[in-house]
């Protein structure tokens, strides 16, 4: 008599039952890695613009600014209020007027960032900093433009762990405080 080879009913039947065993745990924490990675993707993408506006206030010797945008893709100027998810601009300012002017002379537009899609949100902690100016030697123009921003994990999630505050001082540097329970100071 010739043996059959291959699985009975019954193991398969275990198998699949430690396979949704695995998954059911499994689940959850790549959704929190997920939304983990997108915060950090955005305050990556906010601190990358950051630096570069900096640095290209000291490469050029001028007044640079960086501003939240309603629209900065299409019709690029300095009217996105507190809420930077809308995405920003960087732009040289000759004239000091802190707003972006397309018109002659022209101010170079050096970076435009579209909406940011990934996480909930990137609010501004004092509900003053609409723009930062940056001057010749990388600093903020004014002391009242150091802040605190906080980016907040998709909608729904409560945890504020999954928060990121960026801090950016006076001297223009921004950094990373760590997660939503941390403090600027």
């Amino acid at each position: 008599m010739a043996k059959i080879r291959g699985f009975t009913l019954i193991e398969l039947l275990v198998v699949i039952s430690v396979m949704a065993i695995l998954v059911a745990l499994v689940v959850p924490s790549f959704g929190r890695m997920i939304q983990s990675n997108s915060v950090s993707s955005d305050v990556n993408t906010f601190l990358s613009d950051m630096r570069f506006a900096r640095g290209e206030a000291v490469r050029r010797g001028t007044l640079v600014v960086m501003c939240a945008s309603n629209n900065p893709e299409t019709a690029p100027d300095c009217d996105g209020g507190v809420n930077w998810h809308k995405g920003w601009i960087v732009f040289e300012d000759r004239n000091n007027s802190g707003t972006y002017d397309s018109t002659a002379p022209a101010e170079p537009l050096l970076r435009q960032q579209g909406p940011i899609s990934r996480s909930g949100g990137m609010i501004d902690g004092s509900g003053a900093a609409t723009k930062f100016h940056f001057v010749a030697t990388g600093r903020l123009r004014s002391v009242a433009d150091a802040t605190n921003i906080t980016v907040s994990p998709a909608s729904g999630s409560g945890d504020t762990t999954l928060q990121r505050i960026v801090c950016v001082s006076a001297s223009g540097r921004a950094r990373v405080a760590g997660d939503g329970s941390s403090s600027c100071s």
